[in-house]
């Protein structure tokens, strides 16, 4: 009786334990950043439709979305360097949690680069709905004055529309740098993809069966917060 608890207390099982204890730690700690990344994808989504909501400019909201963006980034650099850093072996079996956050940072890259590309539409339509409201006030003002001089004499814009033009003009190219850097991580993330990711065209990335890998019917993960219809 005296040798059963003694033969327990040699055998390693602590040490055996600590190898998944830490794979547990980082899998916690990728998906906790995956998650964060993922909500600064949904407010910044929420910032663009405040955008298209608005005619005029508003400096404020325009900081607030270069704040987000700037953050939604760094927090996409960082999630995948962690979560290619526990990819495991590539041809291997894969854990599904790992599986389902390769997935959920893909989806959420390609809806943050959707939501990019509308703001740059966005503000590009605030610049085009100004300068013609403008015209139009301009126009209107000469009509007024005198019929006799010339209506597009004097084009020129004030010292405060012309600082508006050139600070939107540089959220837009700031905007365009950061889609560029975020196709680049995109292209690493699907080249970082264990095998069997690979494997799987873009259609079929959310009809991935869990661990381990074999044919059976196809389901979708409706839990993933980030999804992009097209």
């Amino acid at each position: 009786m005296s040798s059963a608890p003694a033969g327990r207390k040699t055998r390693p099982v602590l040490q055996l334990a600590k190898p998944g204890e830490h794979e547990r730690a980082e899998g916690a700690d990728c998906r906790m950043v995956v998650q964060e990344f993922n909500t600064l994808v949904a407010l910044y989504r929420e910032l663009v439709i405040s955008v298209g909501e608005i005619s005029v400019d508003c400096p404020s909201l325009r900081a607030e979305m270069q704040k987000t963006r700037t953050k939604g980034c760094e927090m996409a650099r960082t999630a995948h360097q962690k979560l290619s850093a526990i990819s495991g072996p590539e041809d291997g079996e894969i854990h599904p949690e790992i599986c389902r956050l390769f997935i959920q940072l893909q989806c959420c890259l390609e809806m943050y680069l959707t939501e990019m590309l509308k703001s740059v539409c966005l503000l590009e339509s605030l610049q085009l709905h100004r300068r013609g409201k403008d015209s139009a006030l301009k126009l209107e003002s000469r009509k007024e004055e005198s019929s006799d001089v010339p209506i597009l004499e004097e084009t020129s814009s004030s010292p405060v529309e012309q600082q508006t033009h050139c600070l939107v003009t540089t959220d837009i190219e700031n905007i365009e740098r950061d889609m560029t850097e975020m196709k680049n991580l995109l292209s690493k993330l699907r080249e970082t993809m264990p095998l069997p990711l690979k494997n799987q065209d873009d259609s079929s990335l959310l009809n991935l069966t869990p661990y381990p890998l074999v044919r059976q019917r196809k389901r979708r993960f409706f839990g993933l917060c980030c999804l992009v219809s097209s």
